[in-house]
């Protein structure tokens, strides 16, 4: 069952869902919260990525006002101003804001679960799905969660290798 703002108000407000910052009141939508950008992406430097290869090359770029122009076709990884940790007994569901999403721009590269027991920032795989340059800024609201309810608690609930991520994180090998 999705969770409606009433039901979202108040887990926030018991702190059994923890967001940091905590959500603006025109955040927390009918059946979701709004989340923003943070001000550090990671752009693959690496014309192939080798994925047995543990030395993937990246770049790390530190956003300003100015913006970030995505080129067309173009994917990076970017991560949410907020923190999140999610309690055992619910599921996320991440999707692209409506209006970003009508920019041609995808927020997630069809892995827009986030388990029980997550906790820290959560990655973003944007990718520019146009012909067009796209300028994102940092600070924008970008993505908008949807929390459910499990049918009981997890037995195993979410302790892997993305577990405490301070942002934007690249491909971890097995």
């Amino acid at each position: 069952m999705v969770l409606t703002d009433v039901y979202l108000k108040e887990l926030l407000l018991k702190k059994k869902l923890i967001i940091t910052p905590f959500p603006s009141d025109e955040s927390i939508r009918s059946t979701h919260i709004d989340l923003h950008l943070d001000e550090r992406l990671l752009k693959y430097s690496s014309l192939i990525l080798d994925l047995k290869n543990p030395d993937i090359n990246f770049a790390e770029i530190q956003m300003s006002d100015s913006g970030f122009t995505l080129a067309p076709w173009e994917f990076i990884l970017w991560s949410t101003l907020e923190t999140v940790e999610i309690p055992n007994g619910y599921q996320w569901f991440i999707e692209t804001k409506g209006n970003i999403a009508r920019a041609w721009i995808q927020s997630h590269n069809t892995d827009g679960h986030i388990d029980p027991w997550f906790k820290w920032k959560i990655t973003l795989e944007i990718k520019n799905n146009s012909h067009h340059s796209i300028i994102i800024y940092p600070w924008m609201l970008f993505v908008q969660i949807y929390i459910f309810e499990c049918s009981s608690l997890s037995e195993n609930p979410y302790r892997g290798k993305y577990q405490n991520q301070k942002g934007a994180t690249i491909y971890q090998i097995d």
